[in-house]
């Protein structure tokens, strides 16, 4: 896809992070948005951040829940008639916490929202999307989609098996209208952790936000950026961040070596 003048971007998890960081790009290169999250207050701010004039529609949507998807494709139909790019960028994660210390219901959330979201993004909007003279859908998984990450388990799990359905589809897809790209970044500053469901104390909440922003090697901003370069480019993948870079090189150069290695450089963290 050359050119996004005039197509239609859905993007879930549009109300903050990478999400919000596309819709203002795509608003810039003259996109139309069908913005969804949960969070209608994120959204609005979202939308006050978009200059150009073209079309724009807010859905308040919990990705997690299938009969709410399926009404906002319905809405996003209704709103604009049809849709050329689905950014399934929705996603939780919990605070950095051992498999056995997390909650089942907790672990279930991050598995609903990350995993399932992706699932029902992609089957609601696909059949809109083969319509379409070419269309794209862009993935949002993870460094946590190439390693399993110490103490992410739930995070992991999830980003794998977005991985997996995207590669999935991407053999599945060739030789139509429909191309798609799986991103993995490293750290990127955003709410992930400050929006984490486990958080109850907001000093905890702030203090472990800013540990994490600190870490983060990319803005959200310069993330979108490459995204949609890549998007022109017509990738399939797309790794972002030095850390993503280097961990993933590390766990292939010493695979039998590399869950050592993650003990040593995580265990030491604060958990829950």
């Amino acid at each position: 896809m050359k050119s996004f003048e005039d197509k239609v971007a859905v993007i879930t998890g549009a109300g903050s992070g990478i999400g919000q960081s596309l819709a203002v790009q795509l608003d810039q290169d003259g996109s139309h948005l069908a913005l969804g999250d949960i969070n209608t207050d994120h959204l609005e701010e979202t939308r006050q951040l978009l200059t150009l004039g073209t079309k724009v529609s807010c859905h308040n949507v919990d990705v997690s829940n299938p009969s709410r998807m399926s009404q906002f494709a319905s809405d996003v139909i209704a709103a604009h008639g049809h849709v050329d790019i689905l950014i399934n960028n929705a996603g939780i994660t919990l605070t950095p916490t051992l498999f056995e210390d997390i909650p089942a219901q907790q672990f279930k959330k991050v598995i609903d929202v990350n995993m399932w979201g992706v699932y029902y993004g992609t089957r609601e909007f696909l059949p809109y999307l083969r319509r379409r003279p070419e269309a794209v859908i862009i993935n949002i998984s993870s460094l946590a989609g190439l390693v399993g990450l110490f103490g992410y388990s739930p995070y992991a799990m999830s980003k794998f098996a977005v991985r997996g359905l995207t590669e999935s589809l991407q053999s599945e897809l060739v030789g139509t209208n429909v191309s798609i790209l799986i991103v993995q970044p490293g750290g990127v500053k955003t709410n992930l952790i400050k929006n984490a469901p486990d958080l109850t104390d907001a000093q905890a909440r702030e203090d472990s936000h800013q540990e994490f922003t600190r870490a983060a090697g990319i803005t959200p901003e310069k993330a979108a950026e490459k995204i949609l370069k890549a998007v022109k480019k017509n990738r399939r993948s797309l790794i972002i961040g030095t850390d993503a870079k280097v961990v993933n090189a590390i766990r292939d150069l010493f695979p039998n070596s590399f869950p050592r290695i993650l003990h040593s450089a995580f265990s030491r963290m604060t958990f829950k």
